[in-house]
């Protein structure tokens, strides 16, 4: 019969799932929940619940975010990425095929170190410049550029908080746990595999999309936005933009003045005064415009010229803009964060999902990789590039690395070089590294704080509690003998690696690859210890199908961070990470009980 204790537990499991499937919260309030629900009923003491807010998975993680955002800032990541992909040489447009293969080398290696987020997010503008120097159409690199991040995380240790969370979860259950390149070569096998997947098979299915198609014209701007003269005898002759208040009853925006003879464009602010004879360039839904029109009684013009000078000109820019991981815009509407007051630049048009959706913007609570059609000055907009809220994907300058760059490197090294050796835990070395790059001047203190995704040190803090009580009432025994009496007695360590990669892979579609690990570790260590063998095979096999998590745009904050920019619907990333899912089991399935043969344990 199972206990009280173990049904909190599997009810507690059962509502975050559903929570993580449906999206109603966002994951660290869920991690959150259920520590809370945990602690309430008693299951785990307080101690236990927020333990694993103090693992030593979480130091590092925050850490890492630090060296990532010193890495990013200094342009190291850029410029690595630039001399990978041939970015500013004078050579002949690049094969497609290639490129992608290169894409997918290229942001692996770099994710091996650093947060794969953090490389998606460097590499986007990199690669929809070649993708408009070279007219490549960006779906075709977007998605190796996603996948390969994901892959990169099995190189190291560091690669990805779901390495560092399984770790921990040994480290619980008294094990050694992990080295920091204790799996590489099987990261590296993967890597490889996934590169040539992209140079033969893969490039049939990734689709082509936006080649010819100006931003005006993906946003579909012409149907929400439209021109209006100033009359003498309008009630609008004489006000500021910011007196306006019908227009903002109305849902309606000035996003433009066209005044003067040269008919010179002004991105308005509040405090600028229209007048007679001025064009209003005005945003919003087709029937709020007529209402306009009809009420205060102006002249329609013709329909406004978005590929000349009403929407751009030489100091207005229009831009695209991607929503990445750790942005403070997440979950925040336009009109909650005050986007257009902080930063003077307008939002003309969202796209989510790969869905354009350009009424009621204000309103609409945005998601990473939620695409974004701006407009405003080019001073305003290099504001909000520094600012690293969003991506923006204008053109990418070449870069030099300056001294505090290489001493960011020299700290990047001298950490991994530590751990490696056996000189320091990782944890203390990534530390003492994260506090070295804020005492050399590399990053502030406010700065530190700021990089960290602490919605993501939550998650696995949370995570990390959950399985604590799987272990503490033996529900991973119990989930064991379930899975080896449904095996019927099959002690094939290729066929047990091909189960749990399987489980976990499907696992890590539906909730986040953290939650996927911090599950399914426990699991591995208990059948493995039911058949007296060496757990490490199942142990990676759940470390790396966690990081499998090709087939969901939602299945990893990297996959939806290129939804907007590659212009992906969610069939994409079934079609081209199913066969891509499926290759790198059946090779993992072979190798894996090679690498780390389940040897009887006497």
């Amino acid at each position: 019969m199972i206990a009280d204790h173990q049904l909190i537990v599997l009810a507690t499991l059962a509502m975050s799932l559903l929570l993580f499937v449906t999206d109603a919260l966002r994951y660290d309030l869920i991690a959150l929940l259920v520590v809370l629900a945990l602690a309430a009923a008693g299951t785990l003491t307080p101690r236990e619940a927020f333990r694993g807010f103090s693992d030593p998975a979480v130091v590092l993680i925050a850490s890492m975010y630090v060296f990532g955002w010193s890495v990013n800032r200094w342009g190291i990541a850029e410029v690595l990425a630039q001399r990978l992909l041939g970015v500013g040489r004078r050579t002949a447009a690049p094969s497609e095929s290639w490129l992608a293969a290169r894409v997918t080398l290229a942001s692996g290696l770099l994710s091996s170190v650093l947060s794969n987020t953090g490389i998606v997010a460097t590499l986007i503008p990199v690669l929809s410049e070649i993708s408009r120097k070279h007219l490549i159409p960006a779906s075709r690199l977007m998605m190796p550029l996603a996948y390969g991040s994901l892959l990169g995380g099995l190189l190291t240790l560091v690669g990805t908080s779901t390495n560092l969370a399984i770790d921990g979860v040994l480290r619980d259950h008294g094990h050694a746990g992990l080295g920091l390149f204790d799996f590489v070569h099987l990261g590296a096998i993967l890597l490889v595999v996934g590169s040539l997947y992209f140079l033969w098979f893969g490039r049939f299915l990734l689709p082509s999309r936006r080649v010819d198609e100006s931003l005006t014209e993906h946003y579909r701007v012409p149907q929400f936005v439209s021109e209006v003269m100033v009359e003498a005898s309008s009630s609008l002759n004489g006000c500021t933009v910011g007196e306006l208040d019908l227009l903002a009853r109305h849902e309606l925006t000035v996003i433009g003045i066209v005044r003067g003879e040269g008919g010179a464009l002004v991105v308005p602010g509040p405090q600028n005064r229209v007048s007679e004879g001025d064009v209003l360039v005005v945003q919003g839904e087709p029937q709020s415009l007529v209402t306009l029109r009809d009420e205060l009684g102006l002249v329609e013009r013709e329909s406004v010229d978005v590929e000349g000078t009403r929407l751009f000109s030489s100091d207005v820019q229009l831009v695209e803009a991607v929503v990445p991981a750790g942005s403070a815009l997440v979950q925040r509407t336009l009109g909650q964060s005050d986007f257009r007051a902080r930063t003077g630049l307008n939002v003309l048009a969202i796209a989510q999902h790969g869905h354009v959706r350009p009424g009621a913007m204000a309103e609409r609570r945005l998601v990473v990789g939620d695409s974004l059609l701006i407009q405003g000055h080019r001073n305003d907009i290099a504001r909000l590039r520094r600012s690293r809220q969003l991506i923006v994907l204008d053109e990418v300058l070449t870069r030099h690395l300056s001294s505090r760059a290489w001493i960011t490197l020299a700290w990047l090294v001298a950490v991994l070089a530590a751990a490696g050796v056996g000189l320091l835990p990782l944890s203390v070395a990534a530390l003492s590294g994260a506090v070295g790059l804020v005492l050399t001047g590399c990053i502030r203190p406010d700065e530190a704080r700021g990089a960290v995704d602490w919605s993501v040190l939550v998650l696995v803090g949370g995570m990390l509690a959950l399985g604590i009580a799987f272990q503490k009432h033996g529900l991973d025994v119990e989930v064991a003998g379930v899975l080896l009496t449904l095996c019927q007695g099959i002690e094939s360590p290729h066929f047990l690696v091909g189960l749990f990669l399987c489980a976990t892979v499907l696992f890590t579609q539906a909730t986040s690859n953290v939650t996927a690990g911090v599950i399914m570790t426990p699991i591995a260590l208990s059948v493995a210890d039911a058949l007296g063998r060496d757990p490490m095979a199942l142990v990676i096999a759940v470390l790396s199908g966690a990081s499998l998590a090709f087939m969901s745009p939602v299945a990893h904050q990297a996959n939806a961070m290129v939804v907007g920019p590659g212009d992906y619907r969610f069939r994409d990333f079934v079609r081209v990470g199913t066969p891509l899912t499926a290759l790198l089991v059946a090779i993992e399935v072979v190798i894996v009980p090679l690498l780390w043969p389940m040897h009887h344990i006497v």
